[in-house]
């Protein structure tokens, strides 16, 4: 998928926000200061990126708190850089079993907008919330989650981050058409997918496409509602009847 497929796509408010990253990323340059978005998701991460390197901004760091985050901050650091987020760990008992609607809903219930807080990490016994600095006082004195009593502490390590579990899924396929991964990712026959894509539509690297005919390659990610997100792995050769072996990686 093309930069610019995305940035054609951009809503609105989307323009807006990649505007309000710019005027950020020209603040800092100018001034030497460091300055920071709020947290994004992984679209609007994708189409800022675009504008700032079509700017010519390449002097900023994309930033969840861990590698592999989703939703995360643009820093244009400047001098005397620090962090702009906090990862704050909820600790409860091992009995009550909490889910990250619970920690959401409760953050939120403070005020808090969704894009001052990052990925929500939930584990038995403890959870990890990323939370933008500005708000922290708002979060720091939470007693309880859903009925469920919890402490704060501030001891984030590698042990708190869920290891991302996939189906793999093997399969043959006439070519690299969307109708043909999605039928192989979904089990579905290719014409009952391509009815699917025109209908409903399906997100291909962050931008929704309801042509079956769009082409993907490795490392190209694609989701439907209501059925899963998938990501392209490995293309292999050609079987006997000339289809194309793949690997499909669906989200667990």
């Amino acid at each position: 998928m093309s930069d610019l497929k995305i940035i054609n796509s951009a809503t609105e408010d989307e323009k807006i926000l990649i505007r309000h990253v710019l005027d950020l990323a020209s603040q800092s340059f100018s001034s030497g200061r460091q300055r920071s978005s709020c947290f994004l998701d992984e679209r609007q991460c994708a189409l800022c990126e675009h504008a700032l390197r079509s700017s010519g901004f390449n002097d900023y760091e994309l930033t969840g708190g861990y590698e592999n985050a989703v939703r995360r901050v643009i820093v244009f650091s400047g001098y005397g850089a620090k962090s702009v987020f906090t990862p704050v760990v909820f600790n409860y008992r091992d009995k009550d079993k909490l889910t990250h609607r619970d920690f959401l809903g409760a953050l939120m219930s403070l005020n808090i907008k969704r894009e001052m807080l990052g990925d929500i990490l939930v584990n038995e016994k403890r959870a990890v919330v990323f939370v933008m600095n500005t708000v922290l006082p708002l979060v720091k004195d939470m007693t309880k989650v859903s009925r469920c009593g919890v402490t704060i502490s501030y001891d984030f390590s590698a042990d708190d981050i869920p290891e991302q579990e996939f189906e793999v899924i093997k399969a043959t396929v006439s070519s690299l058409r969307l109708d043909s991964c999605l039928s192989a990712a979904i089990r579905q026959s290719r014409e009952k997918t391509q009815e699917l894509i025109r209908s409903k539509g399906v997100v291909l690297n962050h931008v929704e496409t309801y042509n079956p005919s769009s082409r993907v390659e490795a490392g190209d990610v694609f989701s439907v509602r209501g059925l899963g997100k998938f990501v392209i792995g490995e293309l292999g050769g050609l079987s006997k009847k000339d289809r194309i072996f793949i690997t499909i990686n669906k989200y667990k």
